[in-house]
Parts: C-alpha cells; structure tokens; sequence
C-alpha cells in the first residue's frame, strides 16, 4: 500500500514541461558550428553573416530549451531528428 502512495506521488512531482521538452541537440550543434567560424578567420562580409547566423541560432536554441518553440519551428525540428536517426 505504502508503494502505492509513493508512486502516485511521485507522478504528480513530475513536471509536465520536461515530460513534452523537445530534443534541441541539433540546435546547440547548430550554434556551436557557427561560433566555431566566428573564432576562425574571416572577412568583414562573412562575419556580418555569421553573427546574424549566431544570433538566429542561439535564439531558436534558447527557445527550444525553455519549450518555447513554435509549432512550426517543432515540426521542422522533429523532420531533423528523424532525418538524422535515419542515417
């Protein structure tokens, strides 16, 4: 009976949010190319690209780990991951 209670108890600490979270691994990949090519050499050209590269990056990544997402950028993120897990 104690066993029972424990688990339902548990059931109800578990937070909803990180139960739905989606996988974000392949933004975080994604920023951490783009900073790789900000750190190598560049021209004034390429690094305004890349920072603007950065900056969208680094905020789809941020709003994917606080579940922000929206619809469409979680559809397009789900295509990804079935792409990579296919290869």
């Amino acid at each position: 009976m104690f066993n029972y209670q424990i688990l339902i108890i548990s059931i109800f600490f578990i937070s909803p949010s990180a139960i739905s979270k989606p996988n974000c691994s392949p933004l975080l990949e994604d920023l951490k190319i783009v900073q790789s090519k900000l750190r190598a050499g560049y021209n004034v050209k390429q690094g305004e690209k890349l920072k603007v590269k950065e900056k969208k990056a680094k905020k789809l990544w941020w709003q994917c780990k606080n579940n922000k997402l929206s619809k469409a950028e979680k559809k397009k993120l789900k295509k990804r991951l079935k792409k990579r897990q296919g290869n």
